[in-house]
């Protein structure tokens, strides 16, 4: 089996990427009508607690920001979606270190800490204004997304002298 090129392992991660990236989409608007709803009908809220179970005492309000502050978190993930399926769409096609890619990788680098960022801000938020109860982050979880920041990064600068050599080598007669 391949790795790269048409046909290869690439490429079928690219159409699992792709799956994922349309049904990232799909959650995003169901969040968004999921607060809309919360938003538009009062008793809904007390009766999404009564089901769930839950003891916390949150309105129909402040589940509608959380379910948009969920949307703009997979948001966020929507756009590294993006931007890893434009790689992999790449390594499918056979060119490994198109010159593209090394910024793809940089704005992917850049989402992932966005991302990680909003999380910590967000559960901050969620506890000082709400008053929800949140677990800490810390520990492995932590290390572990700092840490692929780091790779995502690395990987974009190992892109970029590989379409350097690539650009000197097609110079080369």
């Amino acid at each position: 089996m391949r790795f790269l090129g048409p046909r290869s392992i690439s490429s079928l991660l690219k159409t699992a990427l792709d799956v994922v990236y349309y049904g990232l989409f799909a959650m995003i608007v169901a969040v968004g009508i999921a607060a809309l709803c919360l938003l538009s009908v009062p008793t809904l809220a007390a009766e999404v607690m009564a089901r769930m179970k839950m003891v916390a005492q949150i309105n129909g309000t402040q589940q509608a920001i959380l379910m948009l502050a969920f949307g703009v978190s997979l948001s966020g993930y929507l756009l590294i979606m993006r931007w890893t399926r434009q790689v992999f769409r790449t390594l499918a096609e056979g060119d490994v270190f198109h010159p593209d890619n090394t910024l793809r990788l940089r704005w992917i680098g850049f989402g992932l800490a966005g991302v990680e960022l909003y999380s910590y801000a967000s559960r901050a938020l969620a506890e000082a204004i709400l008053k929800m109860p949140v677990e800490p982050v810390y520990g492995m979880r932590a290390v572990t997304a700092w840490f692929s920041v780091l790779v995502v990064f690395v990987l974009a600068e190992v892109f970029k002298e590989g379409a350097r050599l690539r650009a000197e080598a097609n110079l080369t007669i």
